[in-house]
Parts: C-alpha cells; structure tokens; sequence
C-alpha cells in the first residue's frame, strides 16, 4: 500500500494528551480510513513547535513507535525515566505501557508515528 502525502489530513490538536503547546499532524491512516485486515490504526507525521509536549499516556490495547525526523527532544518511557532523542532515533511503547514526548529544541521536533493494535 502507498499512502501519499498530498492525500493525508492535516491535524493539529491543542495540549496534546494534556501536554503544553500543539501538535501538527499529517494523517496518512487513521480510524475513518484504516485499511480492512490490518493492526495498523495510525500512521502520521507530527511536528511539535519548540516547547510543545505530549503529555504521559498509557497505551491500554495498542502499541506506539516513533521515528525521529528533525530536531531533539526528550522521550519519556513507561519506567519514567528520560532519554534525549534526535534525527534516526527509534522509539517503542508497548502494550500497557506510557510515555510522553518533549520538544527541548531551538526548531521544531518532526516525527512519524505507528500505532498498530497489539494483538496476541
């Protein structure tokens, strides 16, 4: 499958998951357009504008990674505990785990991010 650029929706949400700032988005799947026999529920591109975040959620039947596109921030894991990340860096969230999302940049933090059902 191809998802184009051109073809996604733009999103943008205040506080995300009671965060600071905003979250643009490009929404290439979501669940007016998720694909039939797929777990994939989300794929998108984000930009956090400098001093945004996404505040710490738990992630109850599905499971989140990021691809780190530009910029640097600070990702929270599930144990609470904080790692700098920057261009080409991975992160994973599993099943019943949390997380959160900081831009501690001078320019904004883009990302791409998969949401996928966990499934057993």
């Amino acid at each position: 499958m191809i998802f184009h650029k051109n073809k996604a929706a733009k999103t943008k949400s205040e506080r995300p998951k009671g965060g600071d700032g905003q979250i643009l988005g490009l929404s290439f799947v979501n669940d007016s357009n998720r694909p039939a026999n797929t777990r994939t529920a989300m794929i998108a591109t984000n930009t956090l504008p400098v001093g945004s975040t996404i505040g710490f959620h738990v992630h109850d039947a599905d499971e989140e990674a990021y691809l780190i596109l530009e910029g640097q921030g600070r990702y929270t894991d599930a144990d609470k505990l904080d790692y700098e990340v920057s261009a080409g860096d991975w992160t994973l969230t599993r099943e019943g785990e949390g997380h959160a999302l900081a831009n501690t940049g001078d320019v904004p933090l883009v990302f791409a991010a998969i949401i996928y059902d966990a499934g057993k």
